[in-house]
């Protein structure tokens, strides 16, 4: 009977604390009790760019959504990607946007290209 006891003394807590979910807090670092966010993102502002004699300027910031590595490419009317940036999270001015262009700012995955998270296209008012 006392070996019961023990065993319920010890276990009996262990279970209603393994059922607690933590509190979730903004500004809580990521841990296994709370995860990063899952999703990536990618945004341009402002977008479209205002109209005006010298090139425009957008600030890109994106997000991977778990703190992993990712590159942001960048192609202006459907010409080859070149990387723009790289970071986790972050934001980066584009200061050459200019009119009648398009420019697509795409967010992957890693330092390869492993995988496309998020992109946006930015255009310029004439």
């Amino acid at each position: 009977m006392k070996r019961f006891n023990l065993t319920v003394a010890v276990l009996l807590p262990l279970c209603f604390f393994a059922g607690c979910k933590p509190s979730e807090n903004p500004g809580v670092s990521a841990s296994p009790a709370n995860p990063a966010p899952s999703g990536s993102m990618i945004a341009a502002s402002p977008n479209p760019v205002p109209a005006g004699e010298e090139p425009g300027i957008t600030t890109i910031t994106w997000n991977t959504g778990d703190g992993m590595m990712g590159q942001v490419y960048v192609s202006a009317d459907g010409a080859e990607e070149s990387v723009f940036a790289g970071a986790p999270q972050g934001s980066k001015t584009a200061n050459w946007i200019v009119a009648d262009s398009s420019y697509r700012f795409r967010l992957y995955k890693g330092t390869e290209r492993e995988k496309l998270l998020a992109e946006t296209t930015v255009t310029r008012q004439k």
